[in-house]
């Protein structure tokens, strides 16, 4: 924990340099950036209360008081009584505050252009999937389903990603050795080396572009299929993310007329465990082994669909 405020506090320096947030005057205009906050969320709302800034950005009331007179002096705003609440006042720019924040809107647009030129492609999906993430995760709504976007195409780089993942996520919560994530690559090159469009299939789940949960289906003989991957990011879990990626890989079997699915699996994945259960899966076979620096058992699971 101390080490992730550390480097918390460590990014917030950063940010507010890299801003300018230090400088009391923004963008060498005549407002600091907190004035210009305000002006901002007054033009986003079109027509707000001082209250309502308040609570937005969490301004102390006095502290606002005076930069709205300041703003009334200079011609920036205007007030105009509530027609809900005769006690309360609606705040409205001018079109002098309006001239303001378009002059800062062109000057801000080109500092973040200088700042990215130099990047390709890549970098800047990186950089603002990175910032849309920090936005989400520290918000008081945080992740939410629709957040989610789902396909069942393969892209370039995709098995690459999923087999880090498995890797990644299989150390840190089952302290599996690196002879799992061996292990997947095998498993994954079997699946590559006799993919079939019509009988296989990927399914994946992304955030900001980035891989977060998969699952697949993989023909084998005697008309089964055996169902494969299945793995959620942490991070994204609760989210019904692996309920929807469950039921699409037992749909697409039953729409392939496959007789019977199988899965294999350790008795550590509990949680995986509950949902191939709800499923209806059955425990048809349980060994014990000791693999990949761990001691459990290795079980198979099947759910019969004729």
């Amino acid at each position: 924990m101390d080490d992730i405020i550390l480097k918390i506090r460590s990014f917030n320096r950063f940010y507010a340099s890299h801003i300018d947030i230090l400088n009391q005057r923004y963008l060498e205009s005549d407002y600091s950036l907190t004035e210009v906050r305000i002006l901002y969320e007054i033009d986003q709302s079109k027509t707000i209360t001082a209250q309502k800034i308040t609570e937005i950005l969490n301004l102390d009331k006095g502290y606002l008081s005076r930069i709205l007179k300041r703003f009334l002096k200079e011609n920036l705003i205007v007030k105009v009584a509530s027609t809900e609440d005769k006690r309360a006042s609606n705040i409205m720019l001018t079109a002098s505050a309006h001239e303001l924040l378009k002059s800062l809107t062109i000057k801000v647009d080109e500092k973040i252009k200088q700042k990215t030129d130099q990047m390709n492609f890549s970098e800047k999906n990186l950089l603002t999937n990175s910032m849309q993430t920090v936005k989400q995760l520290l918000t008081e709504n945080q992740l939410t389903a629709d957040d989610i976007t789902y396909r069942n195409e393969l892209n370039s780089g995709d098995i690459g990603y999923i087999i880090y993942l498995h890797g990644h996520i299989y150390a840190n919560e089952s302290d599996f050795s690196k002879d799992f994530e061996k292990y997947v690559i095998k498993t994954f090159y079997d699946f590559l080396e006799h993919y079939s469009p019509e009988n296989d299939r990927i399914w994946i789940a992304e955030y900001n572009n980035k891989i977060v949960g998969c699952i697949a289906i993989q023909h084998q003989p005697k008309n089964e299929a055996q169902l494969r991957w299945f793995l959620l990011d942490p991070a994204f879990r609760g989210l019904g993310i692996g309920n929807k990626l469950l039921n699409d890989a037992l749909n697409f079997c039953s729409e392939r007329n496959y007789k019977n699915i199988f899965l294999l699996t350790t008795s550590t994945q509990n949680k995986a465990l509950e949902m191939y259960k709800m499923a209806g899966f059955k425990l048809k076979e349980s060994v014990e082994l000791h693999q990949w620096g761990k001691t459990f058992q290795h079980e198979r699971y099947d759910l019969k669909l004729d």
